[in-house]
């Protein structure tokens, strides 16, 4: 469904991958509304490190979820799963496993860039260098440098999903405020370019919002398709590494 999806498509500007702004423990939930009704949640949690082929990595679940009321017109039960090399910030494998409506999809994917490979059950697909994964592309993208943003400027982050390689245009649009459940955010505003038939059908709707300090965590997100509009609030965030950037 594709206001389950808002949350993990929208990387920004990278230009450091030293002193990541997340560990172990990092949680944060969202409020999914759909023309101001409620209609479901999502979650976002670094749950631990874990050492796959001697890499030590970050494995992190996002999860999302119609409200019980809106169980009764399209059920959705979605999870994924990303395990991010902490040295490189690139994925290693990346499980999605999706109920939307009765269609049911699992995928595992297993990274192999020195080799330009991701292989997905008996087969292998070419992948760009430093391609990430749908859930991975937000904790990548987290690591940019404020310094080197300038408005109206985009940028390009290769992606590997539903086997095929695609580049995501995201766009600086500058700062805003946004008012939260534990007070108002100062934030980074992007607008990222989805292809065209692919998730959204016009990426130029679509807009996030990052917060300004060295978090960098996801506090908002917003897209409008064709039968209105749909947001993602945070509602809430536990064990940060920084203090967020609350307006007294």
């Amino acid at each position: 469904m594709r206001y389950t999806l808002i949350l993990f498509l929208f990387p920004i500007c990278v230009s450091s991958q030293n002193n990541l702004p997340y560990d172990v423990g990092e949680y944060s939930s969202f409020d999914l509304t759909f023309e101001g009704f409620n209609v479901g949640s999502a979650e976002l949690e670094i749950l631990s490190n874990k050492v796959i082929s001697d890499i030590n990595t970050f494995h992190i679940v996002g999860k999302g979820r119609t409200a019980p009321f809106f169980d009764w017109f399209f059920k959705v039960r979605d999870v994924y799963e990303t395990f991010l090399d902490t040295s490189t910030v690139l994925p290693l494998k990346f499980i999605r496993d999706i109920n939307e409506g009765g269609y049911k999809k699992t995928q595992a994917y297993n990274f192999h860039h020195n080799d330009s490979l991701v292989y997905v059950k008996d087969t292998m697909f070419y992948i760009p260098a430093d391609s990430q994964d749908m859930l991975s592309a937000l904790f990548f993208a987290r690591t940019f440098n404020k310094d080197s943003l300038e408005i109206n400027t985009s940028f390009f982050v290769p992606i590997f999903m539903d086997e095929e390689n695609y580049l995501l245009e995201i766009t600086y649009l500058g700062y805003d405020k946004v008012k939260t459940k534990f007070g108002v955010v100062n934030c980074l505003v992007f607008k990222p370019m989805m292809q065209e038939g692919r998730v959204f059908q016009d990426g130029e709707k679509m807009k996030i919002w990052i917060s300004d300090d060295d978090n960098h965590i996801l506090i908002k997100v917003e897209t409008e398709i064709w039968a209105g509009t749909i947001k993602a609030l945070i509602s809430e965030c536990k064990n940060i590494k920084y203090p967020i950037s609350i307006i007294k």
